[in-house]
């Protein structure tokens, strides 16, 4: 028994010493406390690593805030990042009516929380962990302390101490509240079957670019196949083979390598076809259903296909010659035999495109083919995407100091300051660094590695030390307002989310499964997309919720700043 006593007393001693070494290990308990599943709820990782903060807090450890502050900013950047192209896209004209419409929903669930905090009698604290809960938006909690931060009140302390432990108590409702809501009583207020409104959709939404189904089943890669020559072939020359392959089933295919008397030879495009060859031919994925109309010959099978797969390479138009032409253009006249087109990329999505499609200078091209045939044309068709797993720390050092410099400055009303905070500085500087990328991909490159670690291990840290700092003022704050926090979380919650099924039928007239959709996006509550998504056995959905997430995550996150205003 004194031996145990002795070591617990030994691991608390270390845990003071090496906060360090606690901030690891409540990461390391949170990720996996994240993983708990009750039913189809997901603990998650932020709510899995406040909780194991706030447990390790209690032995009295406390780490410096600026750890907090750094990962928060590297948090905020990379959302910004990923999100910036979507959002600036969504500002065009055919994506207004949805950014209107997440405004509307992230306005109305402010309104709800600043209403419901004054009759409840919160203050900024209470009500900032109020908004970051029941409206889901986990980067609510930084902005709102570091808002806090900067007051002149005796609580201040208390008042940061409260950001967290609303949050915790509210989340749990705000997510499966939401999901609740969206797929049960939302289809009911809409009157409508959501399988069969989601078939209609799909239907109607084929040939649409926003349908990110028909971006992945209209682009592909290329592929390889081998083939025992049809005997109406023999005799023709590779050009010609080509050539009458390409006008009888409008088909983009090139001969790649002959195979005669068991070996592959170099292909030329004046070689003539014999009795007894086998042909290995490359077209697009996407091309394979028109394969079987070519007539080209029995299909057989060689290992050493595999050793015909050749490079790729992504390419930035610019301003180059290509600017301009279509994809069938290039095709035809810029890129060499055995060279395709795989893919076309628009703001870093893959683009649905025809042989009549026009580029621009942002575009990407992906092209495959042999190597020294790629390599060969790439100057004539833009500047190559170099792949690396190296981020751009220069661009992305700069982005956060340059946004940091613009939240500074704030706007005096009476005593109290309205400023994007530093917080808010650098989520828009991340949001306009992610569109500059996509629109000039061969600078500010972030591995999509790289940004998972920052907006999820960023996120985690800065929670983690919140947790742990927090840790003996957040039990007390629960124990005298756990119920008045979850009650208005309820309240916040359902209100929100039931405004934005209404907006969306009366106000936007959008279709029932956009309404759904754009709802959770407003809310920033992506387990509410999967529960409809799951229920409408379709991904329809998600045409509504791209955007609205993409405005939710950036207005929500600001109102964690500007509620601080209406509580001091």
């Amino acid at each position: 028994m004194y031996d145990r006593v002795s070591l617990v007393s030994w691991l608390i001693e270390v845990l003071r010493t090496y906060p360090e070494l606690t901030l690891f290990l409540t990461l390391a308990f949170g990720y996996q406390v994240g993983k708990i599943h009750f039913g189809s709820f997901k603990v998650g990782t932020v709510p899995g690593v406040l909780i194991t903060g706030v447990l390790v807090g209690q032995f009295g450890v406390t780490i410096d805030n600026t750890v907090k502050s750094i990962f928060f900013l590297l948090f905020l950047f990379a959302l910004g990042y990923n999100a910036g192209p979507q959002f600036f896209k969504g500002l065009k004209k055919e994506g207004i009516s949805q950014v209107l419409f997440s405004c509307l929903v992230c306005l109305i669930g402010f309104v709800l929380t600043i209403v419901i905090g004054k009759l409840m009698n919160f203050n900024a604290g209470q009500a900032s962990g109020l908004l970051a809960g029941a409206l889901t938006q986990s980067s609510v909690i930084g902005v709102a302390q570091d808002a806090l931060s900067k007051l002149e009140v005796s609580n201040q302390s208390v008042m940061m101490d409260f950001v967290p432990v609303g949050y915790a108590v509210t989340y749990i409702f705000g997510t499966i509240g939401c999901t609740f809501i969206l797929t049960t009583f939302g289809p009911k207020i809409l009157k409508i079957d959501l399988e069969e409104e989601c078939v209609k959709l799909d239907n109607q939404s084929k040939d649409q670019d926003n349908l990110e189904v028909s971006y992945a089943s209209q682009t592909s890669e290329v592929l390889y196949r081998l083939y025992e020559v049809d005997e109406r072939y023999i005799g023709k020359t590779v050009a010609d083979m080509e050539n009458q392959l390409g006008n009888e089933v409008d088909l983009s295919l090139f001969i790649m390598n002959p195979k005669r008397q068991r070996s592959f030879i170099f292909p030329t495009r004046e070689r003539l076809i014999k009795s007894g060859d086998c042909l290995a031919v490359a077209f697009k994925e996407k091309d394979i259903s028109k394969i079987k109309w070519t007539g080209l010959g029995k299909e057989i099978f060689d290992n050493r296909l595999d050793e015909l797969r050749n490079d790729s390479a992504e390419v930035y138009i610019g301003q180059s010659n290509c600017c301009g032409k279509t994809v069938g253009e290039i095709q035809r006249d810029v890129l060499k035999h055995g060279v395709l087109i795989s893919k076309v990329k628009r703001q870093g999505e893959s683009l649905d495109y025809h042989q009549g499609t026009k580029l621009f200078k942002q575009d990407v091209l992906c092209l495959e083919g042999p190597t020294e045939c790629v390599d060969s044309v790439i100057p004539f068709v833009g500047t190559k995407v170099v792949k690396t797993d190296e981020t751009d720390m220069t661009f992305m050092g700069l982005g956060i100091v340059l946004g940091g410099i613009i939240g500074i400055p704030a706007l005096m009303i009476g005593k109290i300051g309205i400023t994007l905070s530093m917080s808010g500085g650098v989520l828009i500087m991340g949001l306009l660094c992610g569109y500059l990328h996509s629109r000039r991909p061969t600078i500010g490159q972030i591995p999509s590695a790289a940004t998972w670690f920052l907006s999820n291990v960023g996120l985690a840290v800065f929670v983690a030390v919140v947790g742990i700092n927090a840790g003996p003022g957040f039990v007390a704050g629960l124990q005298s307002s756990g119920f008045v926090f979850f009650l208005a979380g309820v309240l916040v919650t359902s209100l929100s989310t039931l405004s934005g099924i209404l907006l969306g039928k009366y106000v936007f007239k959008f279709s029932p499964p956009v309404i759904l959709g754009a709802t959770a996006g407003a809310l920033t509550t992506t387990a509410a997309l999967g529960g409809l998504c799951e229920k409408a056995k379709s991904n329809a959905p998600v045409l509504g919720y791209t955007i609205p997430y993409a405005v939710g995550n950036i207005l929500l996150t600001i109102w964690g700043s500007l509620i601080i205003m209406f509580f001091s």
